[in-house]
């Protein structure tokens, strides 16, 4: 099985780089053929082979991540040629065993239930939670759309032919809002749960500890498997 791991570190995110590597390396998906597909702005010199490098100019916030489908979707020709699509945060590590059998299915997505939905913490108490309601938006939800369910935009992905086609209408989406001088309230993750609102039988669920909050770490109940590092956001979200 071959699995593309998606890595966008510019700027100060790439630091994360060698702790990423290494909790994939060590914990994620150990029967399978695993390349990382790594777009910075850096200087990366003698990597593994298993790291394929894209240059990407780094993007102020909230862009980077905003068009986060934009810049995945370059390496279409190459991503092409794969079974599987993980994208994963750069301030992500893995710091538990993660086995094809737990995080694949016979769905075409894949998405982590969002901590702080799991745990029932503000503003995910009652609707919209924390959805996009501007329905100028093409993330926009009515009380007619299934909001049960919210996805953390951390960790996501699926089988590489129903993503790639995914990524694509969700950059298209993206670029439609930016064409009326819209932006949805969390950017990119906003737009990943409208779609997977729309297509919520065909997603597989991942239970929150595969994107466990480090910043909320005292209020968890649940073990990690996936670990969302804390940091300065000041000093990133730039």
């Amino acid at each position: 099985m071959k699995v593309a791991i998606i890595f966008i570190g510019t700027n100060k995110y790439l630091d994360f780089l060698p702790t990423y590597y290494e909790g994939i390396e060590k914990h994620f998906l150990p029967n399978s053929e695993k390349t990382i597909f790594a777009f910075t702005d850096g200087e990366l010199d003698d990597t593994p082979d298993n790291i394929k490098v894209y240059h990407q100019e780094h993007l102020e916030w909230p862009y980077i991540t905003l068009k986060r489908f934009e810049i995945i979707n370059k390496a279409r020709a190459d991503l092409d040629s794969m079974d599987w699509l993980v994208f994963l945060d750069a301030d992500t590590r893995v710091v538990d065993t993660v086995t094809e059998e737990e995080f694949f299915s016979d769905k075409p997505y894949f998405g982590v239930h969002h901590p702080c939905h799991a745990l029932g913490m503000e503003p995910h108490t009652k609707y919209p939670g924390a959805f996009e309601t501007n329905t100028n938006s093409r993330a926009g939800v009515t009380e007619e759309d299934d909001t049960s369910m919210y996805y953390q935009g951390c960790l996501w992905g699926g089988r590489v032919p129903e993503v790639l086609d995914m990524i694509e209408e969700l950059d298209s989406r993206v670029e439609e809002d930016l064409s009326n001088d819209v932006i949805a309230v969390w950017h990119d993750e906003s737009q990943l749960n409208k779609f997977y609102s729309e297509v919520k039988e065909d997603v597989h669920l991942l239970g929150p500890e595969y994107a466990y909050p480090e910043v909320f770490k005292d209020y968890c109940n649940f073990d990690p498997k996936i670990v969302h590092l804390a940091k300065d956001n000041s000093a990133y979200q730039i």
